[in-house]
């Protein structure tokens, strides 16, 4: 009757409001009931997910998975997927020369559900950290006409522009143009120490784009004033819709500015990880660990599951396939362990929190069939 069925494990699906003890089938790749005692007797395979969480494939809107080639980039399906995260959004990796090679060899190749936002650069993060940084806002490497022409080519892959910090002043200017052109989203960083201010970036933000490393630390940098006030600006952005992404990264999540902003009511809509080769061996490691730090930041479990699943998916335009355990969706379930007890967590300051649970991804179904089981001899 189905090819697979998930027993006994706590559902949490927040496009759904569920919360509950439910059964998952999937048959052809897809989402083909949610509901109690299901009978599995027929089922080709059984996960039983007894005393774990069952949630929607996790959405990652801030990552770098330029593989091999971008010098931060780290490889989607080992870093990401086995996470239990099966759709991620790469943010400006490339640039419309380079970007046909992430395509080719890394879109196209893994199993993950890779996307991208082609950065306004245009060979995009090649030279970050780098002494040639400063290149990327050369003329001969920012071409708006060829940026919006590569993201009309690739509609099915590229979701917008994203404007790095790097990039400079006149780039922002051109992504605007660019994003309004191409009629796609625009993502744009909160890094002013570089060289703007945030009220100046948020200038060029409309609704249903977004702002990512919105908890970045020190004053005159975060979202919050000297006085460790919100800033007005941030309020007028959200009530036109601007999406406040958290992008935890390497140097952009400070505990003390987000718990300063969120004791304001300015809650994060999307929490991502900015995954790449200088954090995934610490401070994010990966989503269930960015996610845990904001359980113990004081969100619900079912706050960082739709953060991190249906919201992410709906700024992405993919709500009709992810982000969801809605029948007739992608068969993309990520299976939770909620473990309790003492765990130390990091900001990119290095400062440290004690928090009481931490999400461990035990089994990751993507298309239907299992492609990562802790419990598989495979794994251990």
């Amino acid at each position: 009757m189905y090819d697979l069925v998930i027993k006994g494990g706590l559902v949490i699906d927040p496009s759904q409001g569920i919360h509950d003890y439910e059964d998952v089938a999937l048959s052809e790749g897809k989402i083909v009931a949610v509901e109690k005692g299901l009978n599995a007797a027929q089922a080709k395979r059984v996960v039983d997910a007894s005393g774990k969480i069952v949630t929607p494939g996790l959405v990652d809107l801030h990552a770098h998975v330029y593989d091999a080639v971008m010098p931060l980039g780290v490889e989607a399906d080992s870093s990401c997927l086995t996470k239990g995260v099966t759709t991620v959004l790469d943010a400006g990796s490339a640039g419309y020369i380079n970007f046909p090679g992430f395509r080719k060899y890394v879109i196209e190749k893994c199993r993950t559900r890779v996307y991208a936002l082609l950065n306004m650069g245009a060979v995009g993060l090649m030279f970050f950290g780098t002494d040639f940084t400063p290149l990327s806002e050369d003329p001969r490497l920012i071409n708006s006409e060829r940026t919006v022409e590569t993201i009309k080519e690739n509609r099915n892959r590229i979701l917008g522009i994203k404007w790095h910090n790097t990039s400079g002043p006149k780039a922002l200017v051109w992504a605007r143009q660019s994003a309004n052109l191409a009629n796609c989203r625009l993502m744009c960083e909160n890094s002013a120490y570089f060289w703007l201010p945030l009220w100046h970036i948020l200038r060029y933000l409309k609704a249903g784009d977004v702002l990512t490393h919105i908890f970045h630390g020190g004053p005159g940098i975060g979202i919050l004033d000297e006085d460790g006030k919100v800033l007005s600006e941030v309020h007028k952005a959200i009530k036109r819709g601007v999406v406040l992404d958290v992008g935890h990264g390497s140097a952009s999540f400070c505990f003390d500015t987000a718990e300063k902003a969120m004791d304001q009511g300015v809650t994060p809509d999307v929490i991502s990880t900015d995954l790449h080769s200088g954090n995934i061996n610490g401070p994010v490691f990966d989503m269930p660990t960015t996610l845990s730090k904001f359980l113990m930041l004081g969100l619900s479990l079912d706050d960082v599951i739709l953060r991190s699943t249906f919201t992410p998916a709906k700024v992405m335009g993919l709500t009709e396939s992810s982000g969801s355990l809605k029948v007739g969706m992608l068969g993309d379930v990520s299976v939770l362990k909620l473990n309790e007890g003492k765990f130390v967590f990091k900001d990119a300051m290095g400062n440290e929190r004690i928090g009481d649970k931490k999400l461990i991804p035990t089994t990751v179904i993507l298309g239907g069939q299992v492609v990562h089981d802790e419990d598989s001899p495979l794994n251990r």
